[in-house]
């Protein structure tokens, strides 16, 4: 008995996933099964032929899902760049980044684009965050400003 109901509730909670979300922008999954009733933890891909891809990685445990935990994640993976979380306000989170200049002037244009774009994509799997609002001091290659998911959806003609 245990079998079959475990057995029917994976069924409906696992699916393959590789689909365009309704920003436009091009989603992947990095596994065959991938529950799609969860939030993910987002990363950038660089395709030479459609550009910035955005793939969900991993799904993240409910308990990862604020602000600090999901900042501290994404300090791990750059530690170069420290973000700092400053506050939410309605469906905007505000954070900070200290020492910009490896952001603003050492991984270039793309790789300033595929950070900007996994901190605004994480961040947006917080419930409620639409918006992300991240202050830094401008350099060549990356501007301060309010970003959202559409402002990583690129068209190719």
């Amino acid at each position: 008995m245990i079998t079959v109901i475990v057995s029917c509730n994976t069924k409906q909670s696992e699916k393959s996933v590789s689909k365009i979300d309704t920003t436009g922008a091009v989603i992947k999954a990095d596994t065959a099964n991938i529950k799609t009733d969860m939030p993910y933890f987002w990363a950038s891909d660089l395709d030479p032929k459609k550009g910035l891809v955005m793939k969900k990685t991993r799904p993240l445990p409910a308990d990862s899902l604020t602000a600090t935990s999901m900042i501290n994640m994404l300090n791990t993976l750059y530690p170069e760049i420290q973000l700092h979380f400053t506050t939410v306000s309605n469906d905007s989170i505000f954070v900070k980044v200290i020492k910009s200049a490896y952001l603003t002037q050492q991984i270039g244009s793309s790789g300033a684009e595929a950070y900007l774009a996994e901190v605004t994509y994480n961040l947006t799997e917080l419930n409620g965050i639409n918006f992300v609002d991240i202050r830094f001091k401008e350099g060549d290659h990356a501007s301060p400003g309010t970003y959202s998911r559409t402002d990583f959806v690129h068209v190719k003609n």
